[in-house]
C-alpha cells in the first residue's frame, strides 16, 4: 500500500459514522431538541449574623 492509497484509505474511514452494536442495548435514538427548565427556588436568608457570616472558611488570617 502506498502512501497516496493509505490517505485515500483513511479518508474513507474518517468519512464513515461509527455505530457499535453491543447486545443487550437498545440502539441510540437521535437527540431531540427539546429542553425542560424549571426556576430555582429562591435562596433562604442565611441565619447566622453578619458578624459570623463574613468569616473566611478558615478564620480570620
Amino acid at each position: 500500500m502506498t502512501r497516496a492509497e493509505a490517505a485515500l484509505r483513511c479518508e474513507e474511514l474518517n468519512g464513515e459514522r461509527v455505530r457499535p452494536r453491543i447486545p443487550g442495548l437498545p440502539p441510540r435514538e437521535p437527540l431531540k431538541a427539546t429542553t425542560e427548565a424549571k426556576p430555582k427556588p429562591p435562596q433562604p436568608d442565611d441565619p447566622r449574623t453578619s458578624v459570623f457570616r463574613n468569616v473566611p472558611p478558615y478564620g480570620a488570617g
